[in-house]
């Protein structure tokens, strides 16, 4: 992830996190293993928690992958769990990011020992070992 994509989610989502950073990262994952088209060629369904700081992961995938609520292609259902779903709406292939609740408490963890900014470099280096990828 870029310095510049970093600066554009500050701006959009009016600070660095984690979770906002997780869905970043699971966006553009998501994207490239179901080769869709960001912004229309995308369905999204975000099952997590309804508030912060899990619900920032919305914003990060809204970033990354152009799905968004005024096109009607991204939904958030609460859940005590994080899973995504993403549907390449070309093809209707879709498939399943599963955050688990180990994961879940580890970037709780490196938000309140290490503030904004530093749990988001550790997401970031940590990358795609943060989640896993299941075919629907």
């Amino acid at each position: 992830m870029s310095e510049d994509e970093l600066e554009l989610a500050r701006s959009f989502h009016g600070h660095l996190g984690p979770f906002l950073a997780l869905g970043m990262l699971i966006g553009v994952r998501a994207l490239e293993f179901l080769r869709a088209r960001k912004y229309f060629g995308v369905k999204v369904v975000v099952r997590c928690p309804p508030n912060p700081p899990q619900s920032c992961i919305v914003d990060g995938l809204q970033l990354s992958t152009g799905a968004t609520y005024g096109k009607r292609n991204i939904e958030l259902i609460p859940s005590d769990d994080i899973v995504v779903e993403f549907i390449n709406t070309d093809t209707g292939e879709g498939i399943h990011m599963l955050i688990s609740g180990d994961t879940i408490e580890k970037l709780k963890g490196w938000l309140n020992e290490l503030g904004d900014e530093g749990a988001t470099r550790m997401v970031i280096s940590c990358g795609e070992e943060l989640f896993e990828l299941a075919q629907r």
